[in-house]
């Protein structure tokens, strides 16, 4: 359950980014992205929508808040395309998710409104969309069959650095209810590793993760997922709910 309100939710996420990136302590001003892990789509989908429970941890370089473990916040986004996946992004209307509209800041892609960071997504509950259409979509209201999963998060005893010349174990507290797999995720903020294993830790190998620089601002993730299909007016249409647990890290 989220506990702040929109704008304090959105001022400690500005302020995460902001001490994460400029520590005085900090070798690598560079800021790390925390873009959401969400699971590829079948080759023939022509949508995607993604609704996504996201936790972080707040980095050692944040001040304490009592009260405030990290920053949940829910994530919905949308992208259509002219044809099979990864071609051109179309405009296709108004689309909402639990009766909230989506924003468009560029591009056709359809993202939260970055004023408003709660869709009503509550673990064990399923999600509402609805698209407008256009662009040779149908307009359409699906609500998901499955529930979103609930909150994975990783276990406490993770490390906050780690060499990337070792293995590295990334371990959840548990495989949560409503959840197809796994995604796990190590990035430097600009190369990416992943597996999908649906299992309580995962080992990166050394040889994995020689692709990596040092940074003081990587990232860790696990996203646990389900999908779905549905077809309308010939679209094939991708539903993913996920819940996701960021944690930044050094990598030495």
């Amino acid at each position: 359950m989220k506990t702040l309100n929109t704008t304090l939710w959105a001022l400690f996420l500005g302020a995460t980014l902001v001490f994460s990136s400029c520590s005085s302590d900090d070798v690598d001003p560079t800021p790390t992205t925390q873009a959401t892990p969400t699971p590829n789509a079948p080759s023939d989908a022509n949508a995607v929508l993604a609704a996504v429970l996201s936790y972080s941890d707040l980095p050692s370089t944040v001040p304490s808040v009592p009260g405030l473990g990290g920053i949940a916040i829910d994530v919905a986004s949308g992208s259509f395309f002219n044809g099979a996946i990864g071609s051109t992004l179309v405009n296709v209307g108004e689309v909402k998710l639990n009766s909230k509209a989506l924003s468009i800041p560029g591009g056709n892609a359809y993202v939260n409104n970055p004023t408003d960071l709660s869709y009503s997504l509550v673990s064990g509950q399923t999600n509402s969309w609805q698209v407008a259409g256009g662009s040779g979509f149908d307009a359409f209201t699906h609500t998901t069959a499955k529930r979103m999963p609930s909150q994975v998060k990783f276990r406490a005893s993770l490390a906050d650095s780690f060499s990337k010349g070792s293995d590295i174990t990334l371990s959840i507290e548990a495989v949560t209810s409503n959840t197809d797999n796994i995604l796990w995720v190590i990035s430097d903020g600009r190369t990416t590793v992943t597996k999908e294993a649906k299992a309580t830790s995962v080992t990166f190998s050394a040889s994995e993760l020689s692709g990596l620089r040092a940074t003081a601002n990587g990232l860790v993730q696990a996203a646990s997922y389900n999908t779905e299909e549905k077809t309308f007016g010939g679209k094939k249409v991708f539903f993913v709910n996920e819940s996701v647990h960021t944690k930044i890290v050094e990598i030495k």
